[in-house]
């Protein structure tokens, strides 16, 4: 992934969370293609979802939806744009896609803010580069009248809540103190058999705030949930084969007895090289296409299970139903959407749509 030098300090509280489920393709080609699949691969738990938002769109003002994702090829971000699609579609809805070319926080943020000043989309599904600064922009938008939805990262400073940090937003996300403790709750499924379980654990970016509030809820919930376990290894595995690979090398060097062994999607698909997977079980924090043929070939015990198309159709499910006044719950928790605890008896029925190599 690239960040351009103006956005590059604006993307870092969220640049762990959006890595830890982000493919990387870059070219027009693989855009093309990443986005014909993950049209293809619209979950039926999302078509049912976007039956059900029919019903508010008749009942709101909304015409028109603008989305704007993480950057144009990204594939995690075609895959939600899918289920918004989907969902509008069902409604009756035009949809937008406003996505910048790069990752770059400021210019989707003044994107967002162009939109507001143009003011022809009614509603705004935003998956946000920058979550604390994209809270000003959403404040704007929603003071001229527009409903804003965050789909799959809050906004606001606060990593510990769903609850909207600014007044009228519409939250479809998850937090990484959720996130954390079931990728805990995986691992100590994991140890379940083993006394003592010595667990390897390849946090994201020790220097961002998100990660670390990931870790310590992973660290929490694993000490409360298994006596038996035993973290021997705890060190940075950030978001790329590569430096997943060099983590693992180094974990295991000073701890040749892991058996557990944990870390994002894209540090476990380099771990893997590296690990004898019949002693080592890994889980990855991540839905992609690699991680599902990952635990479906039994070389990783477990995924972390996202309905990413899901979060598009929910956003804008819950974006009418705020529009026409009838959303009781502003803050949507993913992980209500499907079982995330992706082992390979829970993810059978289910297909990817993104990946992490592009």
């Amino acid at each position: 992934m690239r960040i351009k030098s103006a956005a590059a300090f604006a993307v870092v509280p969220v640049f762990a969370l959006a890595l830890a489920a982000c493919g990387s393709s870059t070219s027009s080609e693989t855009t093309s293609s990443a986005a014909a699949e993950a049209t293809a691969a619209v979950s039926a738990e999302a078509s049912a979802v976007a039956s059900e938002a029919a019903s508010p769109a008749a009942e709101s003002a909304v015409k028109k939806v603008a989305f704007f994702g993480f950057w144009k090829s990204n594939s995690f971000t075609q895959a939600v744009l899918a289920g918004v699609q989907e969902a509008a579609d069902a409604a009756g809805i035009e949809v937008v896609d406003l996505t910048t070319a790069e990752y770059d926080g400021v210019a989707q943020i003044k994107a967002v803010q162009d939109q507001t000043v143009k003011g022809d989309a009614e509603m705004y599904v935003v998956l946000a580069s920058d979550s604390v600064g994209m809270a000003t922009a959403a404040q704007e938008a929603i003071d001229a009248g527009v409903t804003v939805v965050a789909g799959f990262t809050p906004l606001g400073p606060d990593f510990t809540t769903l609850e909207p940090q600014v007044p009228g937003l519409v939250v479809v996300g998850e937090t990484p103190v959720d996130n954390g403790k079931v990728l805990a709750e995986m691992a100590i499924s994991a140890c379940a058999d083993l006394d003592p379980c010595n667990v390897a654990y390849l946090e994201g970016l020790k220097a961002l705030p998100l990660d670390n509030a990931r870790t310590e809820s992973f660290v929490a919930t694993l000490a409360e949930g298994a006596p038996n376990a035993k973290i021997v290894a705890q060190v940075e595995g950030g978001y790329s084969p590569d430096t997943g690979k060099k983590a693992a090398q180094d974990a295991l060097q000073a701890n040749p007895d892991i058996n557990v062994m944990v870390g994002s999607s894209q540090a476990i698909l380099g771990a893997q090289g590296v690990v004898d997977t019949a002693k080592v079980k890994l889980i990855g924090n991540g839905s992609s296409k690699e991680a599902f043929d990952a635990v479906n070939a039994g070389e990783w015990y477990a995924l972390y299970n996202m309905d990413v198309n899901g979060i598009g159709s929910k956003s804008v499910e819950n974006g009418l139903a705020a529009s026409a006044g009838t959303l009781d719950n502003f803050a949507f928790n993913i992980q209500e959407l499907r079982d995330p605890h992706g082992t390979k008896d829970v993810i059978a029925e289910y297909t990817p749509t993104y990946s992490d190599l592009g």
